[in-house]
């Protein structure tokens, strides 16, 4: 429905820009060009049926200048109806239609640009109507100019108000289909000429063959309330122009349902069928993702969510192989004492810490865990050994820096390291006793070191 809203406001804004190109050609012709005759298309005049004037184009083959080999020729498909003496080449309304009609051909071209446009028109207060396609202005009867200028945008417009507006929804006078009109008044030196207008047919501005699009309908809202079905209401709003319209989706609950299954049988049945399927993979995803959870949370340590030993066994094996790979183990120097003095709430608030720490400070290729207590363990591969021992000096480090927003006093780490060749072939066993090893070798040489 959203999309089709767009579609709706896209193609209400196109016509917008070919009434503003219209709009402009007759700002031209009233500035530069009206002293331009209509010679080089020549018209015939006769009275129809019903006691109007018609002037039509005498059929000629203009060459497109697009390319020789296209389009051979331009069909002209306007007509310009007025009263009577429109016929006659002795009076003004004559000589005013054929002043100005050589703007004709510009509505013949631009009509038919959109499938939704049904018709453009020129309507002079002189009393004719300069329009295109041939079929509708015939159509047209002589109660349609005092219809028109009945109409709140004519009437605004020949009361000196300057302004591109939506108008309707109206029944067109010549079809009787629901139309929107988009219209202009035109002056000239501040004296009314007239409006130019684009029907718009609210049949064909959704996308073809839109099911949806079908249920949109239009409302003016002076003097149309939404009805009971409306359902999600949408104001028609464009930039510079002047809007009093509302869209909405037209719903019935029970119209809806039955041609649903009348009309989608065997898509309700695939429906039926998809969502059995569907349930089944919601079970199985659901269940291997609580599998996955609780195995995740069994390879995690509670109180600061790092890999424990059995996690970080598993992380292990997956590591890529590159030159060399080294393993840390660190130790909170005196924990003992801290717990003693300060109580096991801020024991844990160290731990939690030198945990933050240690993830904030490695790379999401290293794998860190908490062994139990006041150990931890970090894995690392790569291709510099110098910078290997670099990256674990300087994590040892930054805990010592970030103490004092524990304990006022601080507190410090050691760190045994052992980096080995990948080609050696070494276990996590024999990694963890020769860091362990050195973790030792750290203590006894004073603490807040690493040993490597």
């Amino acid at each position: 429905m959203n999309t089709e809203y767009k579609n709706i406001n896209k193609n209400l804004a196109h016509s917008v820009k070919l009434l503003s190109g219209m709009d402009y050609s007759f700002a031209v012709y009233f500035t530069d060009g009206s002293h331009i005759g209509s010679e080089q298309i020549q018209h015939t005049q006769s009275i129809g049926k019903d006691g109007l004037c018609v002037w039509l184009p005498k059929q000629r083959e203009i060459q497109s200048a697009y390319r020789a080999d296209a389009r051979k020729v331009l069909q002209l498909d306007y007509a310009v109806k007025g009263l009577p003496e429109a016929c006659d080449p002795e009076t003004q309304l004559y000589q005013d239609i054929e002043k100005r009609v050589v703007l004709a051909p510009t509505f013949s071209f631009l009509n038919g640009v959109s499938d939704f446009i049904l018709g453009l028109y020129y309507l002079s207060p002189e009393g004719y109507l300069i329009g295109s396609p041939t079929h509708l202005v015939n159509k047209i009867h002589i109660d349609a100019s005092s219809i028109i200028k009945k109409r709140e945008y004519w009437q605004e417009a020949s009361n000196g108000i300057s302004t591109i507006r939506v108008n309707g929804p109206f029944e067109d006078i010549a079809t009787g289909k629901r139309i929107l009109t988009i219209s202009a008044g035109l002056f000239d030196k501040d004296k009314f000429r007239g409006v130019v207008a684009l029907d718009i047919l609210t049949s064909k501005l959704f996308t073809e063959g839109s099911i949806i699009g079908e249920k949109i309908k239009f409302i003016q809202l002076s003097n149309s309330e939404i009805p009971s079905t409306g359902w999600r209401p949408l104001a028609i709003l464009i930039d510079g122009v002047q809007t009093n319209q509302m869209m909405y989706f037209d719903w019935n609950w029970l119209h809806e349902i039955r041609a649903f299954v009348e009309k989608r049988m065997v898509s309700l049945l695939m429906l039926v069928i998809l969502y059995v399927i569907a349930m089944i993979s919601l079970i199985y995803l659901k269940v291997s993702g609580e599998k996955k959870h609780f195995q995740n949370l069994s390879q995690r340590d509670p109180m600061t969510s790092l890999l424990n030993r059995r996690g970080f066994e598993v992380a292990y094996k997956g590591t890529n192989g590159q030159n060399y790979e080294a393993l840390a183990i660190f130790d909170i120097d005196d924990f003992k004492q801290i717990n003693d003095t300060y109580g096991h709430d801020i024991g844990d608030d160290v731990i939690c810490a030198v945990a933050h720490t240690l993830n904030r400070n490695t790379r999401a290729t290293d794998v860190v865990a908490r062994f139990g207590g006041e150990e931890f363990v970090i894995y690392m591969q790569g291709n510099n050994t110098d910078k290997m021992l670099e990256a674990i000096e300087r994590v040892q480090k930054e805990i010592g820096r970030l103490s004092e927003r524990v304990l006022e006093q601080g507190y410090t780490v050691s760190a045994g390291m052992t980096i080995q060749l990948t080609s050696k072939k070494s276990t996590l066993e024999d990694l963890i006793k020769d860091a362990d090893s050195k973790l030792y070798d750290a203590k006894r040489q004073g603490k807040d070191r690493v040993a490597i």
